[in-house]
């Protein structure tokens, strides 16, 4: 997914590291759960999620759409930026909420996410590593036999996006397409049913 978030992150005028948030996040997997009701590789909270337009019903879930939902953490990251003006803090806020780190401002003057960090009770341990984290993931995607890591990279996800005008059963979408029917529910993360939505 990686390049996919990239290129949109690109069009958004985003840095393109910001897309090892996803790593972090969710490991990149479309279907990651939290414990507090997140989900997709951005881990959007239902709330969050229908608030930066991503549907969620008994049909489909974008988020876990890679592709609606890195268009949609790329709109909350830019905003979080605006709010912040530091990307440090915006990547915080997408960790904690928004409120949680102006809260931790607020009551500690700090100016910066490594004052705040430091400040005792201003963040969650959790937001306190997620920053160190997110680094640590983008070093380490840049160089990682540096790090002892050796990795193969799975090759880009390749698909087309095909608009219906009514919903279809999967399994005919798969067989008029020559597909196996769980590469193109792979493909296809956000539904929820063995049907296309209307």
């Amino acid at each position: 997914y990686v390049p996919m978030i990239q290129r949109i992150f690109a069009e958004a005028g985003l840095p393109q590291d910001l897309a090892w948030i996803a790593f972090i996040e969710s490991s990149f997997l479309p279907h990651a759960r939290s414990n507090k009701a997140a989900h997709g590789i951005w881990q959007f909270v239902p709330r969050t999620g229908r608030e930066y337009g991503l549907k969620f019903n008994g049909v489909v879930d974008e988020r876990s759409d890679p592709e609606k939902a890195t268009r949609a953490a790329a709109t909350y990251l830019a905003y979080l930026h605006e709010l912040f003006d530091d990307w440090y803090l915006a990547m915080a806020a997408y960790n904690a909420g928004e409120g949680k780190i102006m809260r931790g401002i607020q009551r500690t003057g700090a100016r910066d996410f490594w004052q705040l960090a430091s400040a005792r009770n201003a963040i969650r341990r959790q937001t306190q590593n997620y920053v160190p984290a997110y680094l640590a993931s983008v070093l380490i995607s840049k160089n990682p036999a540096h790090y002892g890591f050796d990795v193969v990279l799975e090759p880009p996800l390749e698909y087309e996006t095909v608009n219906l005008d009514r919903p279809v059963e999967l399994e005919r979408l798969a067989a008029g397409a020559g597909l196996d029917v769980e590469d193109l529910r792979g493909l296809n993360p956000e539904l929820r049913l063995p049907v296309t939505p209307s």
